[in-house]
């Protein structure tokens, strides 16, 4: 018996080193490829259904527009993504392999939105994937022949650069054409630390390990791998050769929009570049501005939208402070703190002089610590924080956030933000000025192939971002390689640092379990289209005639008449008095649980889970009330210099409502006697819900309103709950753009 048990010991102990070794050496594993759709379309009554609800409310508000309203989402990714592959691992808590096809069945059947698009990372991308990719688009398409679903085929450029003067940030790449023949053979993606990142791969302590101990997840470790060695043996496409020469099996990079934009121009389908993450401080140096691009700006054709709202948070709103500073000859400090701010660098410091002062030592030997620490901090770019060794993430209270923007992205960059944007000018030529006039949109930025993922404040893993590190074990693995040392601040250097090997290194110069806590549900993109067709809904998205919403479907109408013309969200009018301006409103529709009878009849049991988790679209007929409707009116910069702060008015006007539909007319009386360029939109407000990582610190605060402890809502071995506090949910309109002309 004993030789029995010894024998199955052995043999069993052999298993476990044939399985670690032969992951080690990454002899396990497949290619994860794009999924087979579900291969049905929407019941036409489903389809009529939702425009029967719309065409009520217009009827209730006298909106004389024969347009509809189509709802959909412009950011979408897969685990063709690494971000996305990694984040769907078990040791993140992921919810497992997101192929297109569970994208396209989502979009249909779970948040049945009217449009969407793919857009995984161009810089994981490799000939097979974005082969694939095309195929599962045009195969959601083919399927909707009553246009019950809009799929457009894209990618995102990610741009990331620790200098600020060559940061441009992420964009989506859109096309209207989905066909071989008419778009770039292989997805462009950016140069410098994006394509660095997504080609790092895993150490073996995070792909062997885990998958020797986690024999029932082990595939998916394995394929984590495979899919890093595809990324690694497609070469770097050749920088000299013209695209349409390269070999389709190489790597392309365009190191800056207008090469891009140069490249995308070279093949026969229109497409779209839309701006993303604009104010989001995980990858955006503090001091980058978005006056840099819009000094180099080259192609208003192609750049004309940008994404207001996602699951990664809010970039409407202008503030003048700034987590880091630079002097006349460009050198960064760190700025004091104020009323409304708490510096990064302040909030290390501040770590710093408590443990000096515990610790015994002088307060002349604290106070180099400390000026040394916000020194570092300051430098350190998106991981300021880690400038102090050993943390724990509440020491840094609500240090880099907005404290009073709505849903505000994590690590907040004010000169990102949609209002700085609109309010700039630049005057390189005094002659013709330039501005960006930005459309709005909102998407989820979903990393889990779940376009649309709004519709209902439910499972925040995987409708968010956040995930969680699954075991102690786990987390002690990704954080050995941190600095120790709590009386040492060190100084991470993410160009020069050689501890970077593997993705996963990123914990070391990103503040993740913060931001984590900051993933939203995510939003939603609305057009006014002519019809449900591709080509409608490509023109709404050309003229600018969309809006944004923080998920909720609210229906929005904004326009002006002038003389007799109307003008729609997005225009642009020239007039020397003010134009009459029109809004109607209604709230959007309250929920269900479940889903409707549609769904459940397209998709099996286990596919409802696997892909909805079993929550859908499925409205009642009761709307939610719209609490007000804010005016947001600015005027940009009419001479170099000129302050930004005081060229926004938000909130310059406000209409109570009170009701689930509401309409109001307004006038600006001093656009005529102020003889400038005026800009308008406006935001429609409803009654607070309780909402995934509203309240995502947790702050408690003092008499004078300062943060002084927070309880950061975390997933994994940590985790708190699902992060539920009221929010008041809205819509914003695309601005409307008055020119002064006398």
């Amino acid at each position: 018996m004993k030789k029995i048990l010894l024998s199955s010991i052995i043999l069993v102990v052999f298993f476990y080193v044939i399985f670690f070794f032969g992951a080690v050496f990454k002899q396990f594993g497949m290619l994860e490829d794009a999924g087979e759709i579900s291969g049905m379309m929407l019941p036409n009554q489903v389809v009529a259904d939702k425009e029967k609800r719309i065409e009520n409310i217009k009827q209730i508000l006298a909106v004389e527009s024969e347009k509809q309203i189509l709802f959909g989402d412009l950011h979408v990714h897969t685990t063709f993504s690494t971000d996305a592959f990694m984040w769907s691992l078990p040791f993140f808590n992921g919810p497992g392999a997101s192929p297109v096809s569970d994208a396209c069945d989502f979009a249909r059947f779970c948040s049945a939105l009217d449009f969407w698009s793919i857009n995984d990372h161009a810089e994981a991308s490799t000939p097979r994937k974005w082969l694939e990719t095309k195929e599962s688009i045009r195969q959601c398409n083919n399927l909707s022949t009553n246009n019950d679903l809009v799929s457009f085929l894209g990618w995102e450029w990610t741009q990331v650069d620790p200098n600020p003067s060559n940061h441009y940030g992420h964009k989506n790449v859109i096309f209207f054409d989905t066909e071989d023949s008419s778009v770039p053979p292989r997805a462009i993606g950016a140069g410098g630390v994006a394509p660095q990142v997504m080609r790092l791969g895993l150490p073996w302590t995070l792909s062997a390990l885990p998958a020797t101990l986690d024999l029932e997840n082990r595939q998916r470790y394995y394929a984590f791998d495979k899919f890093f060695e595809e990324i690694k043996e497609t070469p770097i496409c050749d920088k000299e050769t013209n695209t349409k020469d390269l070999p389709i099996d190489c790597y392309e990079e365009a190191e800056d929009p207008n090469i891009l934009f140069a490249k995308l121009r070279e093949y026969e389908s229109e497409f779209m570049v839309i701006p993303h993450g604009t104010t989001w401080g995980f990858y955006t140096p503090a001091t980058s501005d978005w006056r840099r691009q819009l000094e180099g700006y080259d192609d208003e054709d192609a750049q004309f939208l940008i994404e207001l709202y996602s699951g990664h948070g809010n970039a409407e709103e202008y503030r003048s402070w700034n987590d880091v500073l630079a002097d006349d000859q460009g050198v960064l400090y760190c700025p004091e703190t104020s009323d409304d701010f708490l510096p990064t660098c302040q909030q290390a410091g501040n770590i710093m002089a408590e443990r000096c002062s515990n610790a015994g030592f002088d307060k002349n030997y604290c106070d180099d610590l400390v000026e040394k620490t916000k020194m570092y901090s300051a430098n350190m770019g998106a991981g300021s924080f880690a400038a102090v060794n050993e943390t724990d993430e509440d020491e840094f209270l609500d240090a880099g956030q907005c404290r009073d923007c709505f849903q505000p992205a994590f690590n907040y960059r004010p000169l990102g933000s949609a209002q700085y944007i609109l309010a700039m000018t630049d005057f390189t030529n005094p002659e013709s000025p330039k501005r960006f006039k930005f459309g709005f949109i909102g998407s989820s930025d979903n990393h889990a192939a779940r376009p649309g993922t709004g519709f209902k404040e439910v499972k925040r893993n995987p409708n968010t971002e956040a995930r969680g590190i699954v075991s102690s074990f786990t987390e002690s693995l990704m954080d050995i390689r941190r600095p120790k040392g709590k009386l040492e601040p060190t100084l991470v250097d993410i160009n020069a640092d050689t501890r970077i090997t593997s993705i996963v290194d990123l914990n070391l110069i990103t503040d993740a379990e913060r931001q984590s806590a900051f993933f939203l549900t995510g939003g939603l993109v609305a057009v006014h289209a002519d019809s449900r067709s591709r080509e409608s809904i490509w023109e709404s998205l050309e003229r600018k005639e969309t809006y944004t919403t923080s998920g909720p479907r609210i229906l929005l109408w904004f326009d002006a008449i002038n003389g007799n013309i109307e003008h729609h969200m997005g225009s642009e009018i020239d007039a020397t008095v003010s134009p009459n301006f029109i809004v109607k409103v209604a709230g959007s529709l309250k929920q269900k649980p479940g889903c409707p009878d549609y769904a459940s009849q397209a998709l099996s049991n286990d596919e409802l889970e696997k892909i909805c988790n079993s929550e859908c679209y499925n409205p009642t007929n009761e709307r939610r009330i719209i609490q007000r409707v804010e005016v947001i009116k600015i005027t940009p910069q009419s001479y170099e210099g000129e302050s930004i702060g005081e060229l926004i008015s938000d909130t310059w006007k406000t209409f109570e409502c009170g009701s689930t539909v509401c309409s109001f007319e307004f006038i600006d009386e001093e656009f005529t006697t102020a003889q400038r360029d005026s800009i308008y939109y406006v935001r429609a407000i409803e009654e607070p819900i309780k909402t995934i990582a509203s309240d995502p610190l947790g702050c408690e605060y003092d008499e004078n309103g300062n943060c002084i402890k927070t309880k950061i809502c975390r997933l994994g071995h940590k985790k708190h709950n699902e992060c539920l506090a009221p929010s008041e949910h809205r819509a914003w309109s695309s601005p409307i753009f008055v020119n002064y002309s006398s």
